[in-house]
């Protein structure tokens, strides 16, 4: 069975994946990683204060019934409200992890990543980048929350509703990433938010697919 720190757990949660209510950290991470995770960059936006700490109440795990839908047979995050327009929607929680060669003694927050080294999360298609430049990043793999079920936009719509957005959590005092729904743009039209019982969807991003093609 599944953990999670608040014993409560989202309807259709996979039995295989630990549920988590705050960020795991992996024992890797070096004190100068920690140190940068906890130092808050400019211009990033708080987390809200009243966000709940367990299943998130505008959002629900569904299974994905539709043959012509990339995902048809696994699971997608749908609204169970209407959503505005740059609104913040829930943290992307996961495990905290840096560059596979790193030692939780290692000096240097990039650390140097050996050829010999195992990555155990270079084939996860759920490690979303936080600091490219330390090689940051969270992996939802084997342990997260209902973010981890968001779906591309591609073959479902013709553009992304929400986004993948750095932040910082004032209750915890560290970086993280969240989704937000995609805000209206400058003229204010275009985007409605994204209403009661829409999937919402991101876009990987082309470095996403193209790694998966050259793996293909």
């Amino acid at each position: 069975m599944p953990k999670s720190d608040s014993g409560r757990l989202p309807k259709n949660w996979p039995p295989n994946v630990s549920y988590l209510t705050a960020p795991s950290y992996s024992q890797a991470l070096s004190a100068a990683h920690l140190s940068s995770l906890r130092t808050r960059p400019k211009d990033t936006q708080d987390i809200p204060p009243n966000t709940p700490s367990g299943p998130c109440p505008l959002v629900k795990i569904t299974p994905i019934t539709s043959p012509s839908h990339p995902a048809h047979g696994q699971y997608g995050l749908f609204a169970c409200k209407d959503l505005k327009p740059g609104s913040f929607i829930l943290p992307y929680l996961g495990e905290i992890h840096g560059p596979p060669s790193c030692s939780s003694d290692a000096a240097s927050p990039s650390c140097v990543t050996s050829s010999d080294a195992a990555d155990p999360h270079a084939a996860s298609d759920y490690d979303l980048s936080l600091d490219r430049e330390l090689q940051l990043a969270i992996d939802a793999q084997r342990k997260g929350n209902e973010a981890r079920f968001i779906n591309d936009y591609r073959g479902v719509a013709d553009r992304p509703n929400a986004e993948f957005k750095e932040v910082w959590d004032p209750r915890r005092r560290e970086r993280g990433m969240a989704v937000w729904v995609l805000g209206e743009g400058r003229s204010g039209k275009g985007r409605g938010g994204v209403k009661k019982g829409d999937e919402i969807l991101v876009s990987y991003g082309r470095g996403f697919w193209g790694a998966r093609k050259t793996d293909g």
